[in-house]
């Protein structure tokens, strides 16, 4: 990811957790909600920043996201990973703390 053009600073927030798991609440995302219209050329040019993401009505630049090895770290071992009748992932449990993010799956 590069890193942020100045001339975005007024365009984003500040920094910090944008995304949280559905399950438990915990961030799972962290970067800069898009608090100004910013055109499909400024877009285009802030997507190669970090990662777009629409959580309605509002946009957000993600630029770090949990990863696995980051909440075994913050959370402990994998305790439980649920799985649905085809396979499909549900849910995560490290320690005590339950998610739903697809994010953390292998």
């Amino acid at each position: 990811m590069k890193k942020i053009p100045k001339k975005f600073k007024d365009s984003l927030s500040d920094y910090g957790p944008k995304i949280f798991d559905s399950w438990c609440g915990e961030p799972v995302g962290w970067g800069y909600k898009i608090i100004k219209h910013l055109g499909d050329e400024r877009f285009s040019e802030l997507k190669e920043c970090g990662e777009m993401n629409c959580i309605y009505p509002n946009w957000y630049l993600i630029t770090k996201k949990l990863t696995r090895e980051d909440a075994i770290k913050k959370y402990g071992e994998v305790t439980d990973k649920e799985l649905g009748p085809r396979g499909g992932f549900i849910s995560i449990t490290f320690g005590d703390k339950k998610f739903g993010s697809k994010c953390l799956d292998n």
